[in-house]
């Protein structure tokens, strides 16, 4: 019995000849569980084994390409394929392999999505008097476990009306590189280079003190879309929201009725 294994993914090609593995691509004879780990990272060994159903074989090396293999970076496919030649004696029963002169051959193609950004924000505090002062933080998250996230385009936060950073300017980053947030005294925005790159499975967060006059309700957005990396664009839009109180002036003043008593 041998059998063949290929995969896109896969840096290795298997024969399974006589229930012993060769990698051919390392060009020897691998006789033992951890030989077999050390050049081709499979975890798969057969033994005290005399007959296998095609199917069943089929069913393991799919199993051992599919979830062994080292995983799709940034390909949009992966295709599996899986390449038997039984036995003269088994019968394929199994109607999705094609076998043509006792060799089977099965192809699975599945399409890889890239994980796309998460943005949140939020202010420090729930309301401010007229005149005061809030933390703004936006938080982008790198949802991708295997590839950094890079902006592809400028990232700008415009502030609603009546809302603009403190002066001086007072602003921090933390958790990405090659960029950091940008935010100029009394102007209503703040922004991200193009290049700045946040690490697999991790966050970035920008943060910016900022002050508003104009008493009322201050609702900052983020629209889906605002956000352009290489792995895609956020989906969601975010919201932040800021009470501004009035200062009221209070004044005494006192009077007498009369002069004389």
């Amino acid at each position: 019995m041998k059998c063949l294994v290929t995969n896109q993914a896969c840096p290795c090609k298997i024969w399974l000849f006589s229930f012993k593995v060769v990698d051919l691509s390392c060009g020897h004879q691998v006789t033992s569980l951890n030989s077999l780990r050390a050049h081709c990272s499979f975890l798969f060994l057969l033994r005290s084994v005399r007959r296998i159903h095609l199917s069943v074989v089929f069913a393991l090396l799919s199993f051992l390409c599919v979830f062994m293999a080292p995983k799709a970076h940034a390909q949009s496919q992966v295709t599996n394929t899986a390449v038997i030649s039984p036995p003269l004696s088994v019968t394929n029963t199994n109607s999705s392999l094609t076998c043509v002169n006792q060799t089977c051959t099965a192809a699975d193609t599945d399409t890889v999505g890239l994980s796309r950004p998460t943005i949140s924000k939020s202010f420090s505090l729930s309301s401010i008097n007229a005149g005061g002062t809030a933390l703004l933080t936006i938080s982008i998250s790198n949802t991708h476990a295997l590839v950094s996230a890079t902006l592809t385009s400028l990232f700008t936060d415009v502030y609603p009306v009546g809302l603009v950073n403190t002066t001086p300017a007072v602003t921090g980053t933390s958790g990405c590189s090659a960029g950091s947030v940008s935010a100029v005294a009394g102007d209503g925005f703040l922004t991200l280079p193009v290049g700045t790159l946040i690490p697999q499975a991790s966050s970035c967060t920008l943060t910016v003190v900022v002050t508003s006059s104009v008493a009322g309700t201050v609702t900052n957005t983020i629209a889906s879309g605002s956000l352009t990396t290489s792995v895609g664009t956020n989906s969601a839009t975010v919201t932040a929201v800021l009470g501004v109180v009035p200062v009221v002036n209070l004044g005494v003043s006192k009077l007498v009725g009369s002069s004389t008593v």
